[in-house]
C-alpha cells in the first residue's frame, strides 16, 4: 500500500524533462555570465571615468582598442586611471566569447562630466546564444545607463 501511483511518477518524470531542456543548460554554459558580468563591469568602469572626469576636474579618456577598455588622462593613454580597489591601471578584456563594439572607439569625459566630442556614446556586449546588451552615454549629461 505504500508508494507512488503511475499518475505521480509520469509528472516527476515530466518535470525533470523540462528542467533538463530548459534550465541545465543555462547551468552549462559560461557565456551569458561572462557577459553579463563584464556588461556590468564596463558600466561601472564608464561611470568611474565619469566621476574621476568631474572630482579631479579633468579630462578622462575612454578608449577601446580590440576587446580593451581602459581609462586614461590623455588621448594616447600614456598615463592611466588607477583602478581604487588594487592601484593597477584601469583597464578591462572581454571574456572569451563575448565580444564589444562601440560607436566611438575614443571619447573623453569633461571636468563637467560630458562626452567629449558632444555626442551620444554606445557599447554593445554581445555572447553567442545571449541577447545583446547595450550601455549608453548620454549626450548632455555623460549619464551612463543600460
Amino acid at each position: 500500500m505504500r508508494g507512488f501511483t503511475l499518475v505521480e511518477l509520469v509528472v516527476v518524470i515530466l518535470i525533470v524533462g523540462i528542467m533538463a531542456v530548459a534550465v541545465i543548460p543555462r547551468f552549462v554554459g559560461r557565456a551569458g555570465f561572462d557577459a553579463r558580468g563584464f556588461f556590468d563591469e564596463t558600466q561601472a568602469m564608464l561611470r568611474y571615468g565619469q566621476k574621476v572626469a568631474v572630482a579631479q576636474h579633468a579630462s578622462v579618456f575612454v578608449r577601446l582598442n580590440a576587446g580593451t577598455l581602459d581609462l586614461c588622462y590623455d588621448a594616447a593613454c600614456a598615463s592611466r586611471v588607477l583602478n581604487p580597489a588594487d592601484r593597477t591601471s584601469f583597464s578591462k578584456s572581454a571574456p572569451s566569447g563575448v565580444g564589444i563594439a562601440s560607436t566611438a572607439a575614443s571619447f573623453s569625459f569633461d571636468a563637467l562630466g560630458k562626452p567629449n566630442p558632444d555626442a551620444a556614446v554606445t557599447y554593445t556586449i554581445t555572447a553567442v546564444g545571449e541577447p545583446a546588451r547595450t550601455i549608453t552615454v548620454e549626450k548632455e549629461t555623460g549619464y551612463v545607463h543600460p
